[in-house]
């Protein structure tokens, strides 16, 4: 578990760094995160596609909002809601290569509330839009086979 989670501290803060356009801080991930991380994490990993509110995750592991915030932030590095949407973003990415569902269906699938709410906060995080970069991927996919 400890590998897995190193490894998720690890992508998490390179991601961030990306789509932030700076380089990866250096930030020593914590050997054994608080089980409510854990547990804030998997809810997320689990309801991302709905609306997720911060009391509904201290609820579901039992802490106060407040503590929850500056603990996930402290283990992780990144916010709740950050970890969220990108979590959500990661999704879309899979439908747009993996699926032939419209913007507005994997907008749907995935908890935005629309499509156009879904493509600023993609091209926000991956610097282009979601149809360019399935048209993209694709294209490149086909050119290996």
């Amino acid at each position: 578990m400890n590998r897995e989670w190193d490894a998720m501290l690890d992508s998490s803060c390179k991601w961030e760094a990306r789509a932030e356009g700076v380089d990866a801080p250096r930030i020593a991930p914590m050997r054994y995160p608080p089980r409510a991380v854990r547990r804030s994490i998997e809810y997320i990993n689990a309801n991302f596609a709905g609306e997720i509110r911060l009391k509904d995750i201290a609820a579901a592991v039992g802490m106060s909002m407040f503590h929850l915030s500056r603990t996930f932030r402290a283990s992780t590095g990144v916010t709740l809601h950050r970890y969220l949407i990108r979590a959500r973003v990661e999704k879309v990415k899979e439908l747009l290569l993996d699926s032939d569902q419209g913007l507005a269906a994997i907008a749907d699938s995935t908890g935005f509330s629309d499509q156009s709410h879904m493509n600023k906060t993609f091209k926000r995080f991956t610097g282009t839009t979601p149809r360019l970069f399935r048209h993209a991927r694709r294209s490149n996919y086909s050119a290996l086979r």
